[in-house]
């Protein structure tokens, strides 16, 4: 969980850069991709699901920078079956607002996604 914390940093800072860096973001979410897909350890410690789920996902609406950006990256497949997780930090309000903007520019957007 200690490396995701770090992790989000290293997102926020390629958000604050001049010039977004992608490649970093990118990166980011291909390890998050990675680490959703491994099997659960049952040990908090050693559970590569649950560390990027609770200390990287459920952090993402947090910053209006991420979280406007976050239907590059992510399927809406991902994002529906993240919802516990993005209401953990949201009111109902706030969640139902940051749904329907992520799915319109999801479909928008209409490219793949690493997550």
């Amino acid at each position: 969980m200690s490396l995701w914390i770090e992790l989000y940093h290293v997102l926020v800072i390629a958000y604050d850069q001049q010039a977004i860096n992608d490649e970093r973001i990118g990166k980011v979410y291909d390890y998050a991709a990675w680490c959703l897909k491994q099997p659960q350890t049952g040990n908090k410690e050693t559970d590569a699901p649950s560390g990027a789920a609770v200390s990287f996902i459920e952090d993402i609406p947090l910053n209006q920078r991420i979280s406007d950006d976050l239907y590059r990256w992510v399927s809406a497949e991902t994002f529906d079956g993240c919802e516990n997780l993005f209401r953990y930090l949201l009111s109902d309000e706030e969640y139902q607002g940051f749904a329907a903007e992520f799915h319109r520019k999801k479909k928008e957007f209409g490219g793949a996604s690493p997550l």
